[in-house]
Parts: C-alpha cells; sequence; structure tokens
C-alpha cells in the first residue's frame, strides 16, 4: 500500500492526504479533484487533483520512536 502525498506549494513539504493506495486503483478513480486538506506545513487549506499525488511506500515513511 502507498501513501499519496503532495507538495506543499507553501513550504514544498510533502504532505500526507489521508489516503492510501495503490497507483493502479489510485487511476483508476473516476474523479479529477479531490477533497481539500488542512496542511500540516503552513496550516492552510489546499485544493489538489489526482494529477498532483506523489506515492510513497509505507516502507519509505519513517517509524516515529
Amino acid at each position: 500500500m502507498n501513501r499519496i502525498v503532495i507538495k506543499c506549494p507553501t513550504t514544498g513539504k510533502l504532505v500526507y492526504t489521508g489516503f492510501a493506495m495503490d497507483p493502479i486503483t489510485f487511476a483508476a478513480l473516476p474523479v479529477e479533484d479531490m477533497d481539500p486538506i488542512k496542511c500540516p506545513a503552513c496550516n492552510q487549506l489546499h485544493r489538489w487533483k489526482k494529477k498532483d499525488a506523489l506515492f510513497e511506500r509505507e516502507d519509505e515513511v519513517p517509524k516515529k520512536a
């Protein structure tokens, strides 16, 4: 399973969208405009589209100590 992230336009940091799925399933979704997310990096609301999505594998996510 891949976490779906977008790049914060203000800080440039990658931000988790709250979605996780494989790229093929994501590509098959019938919508292009995704629900906006509240960005933890800049505290603003970001609207994003499927084309903005980046995929992060679970094993690439740093583990919390």
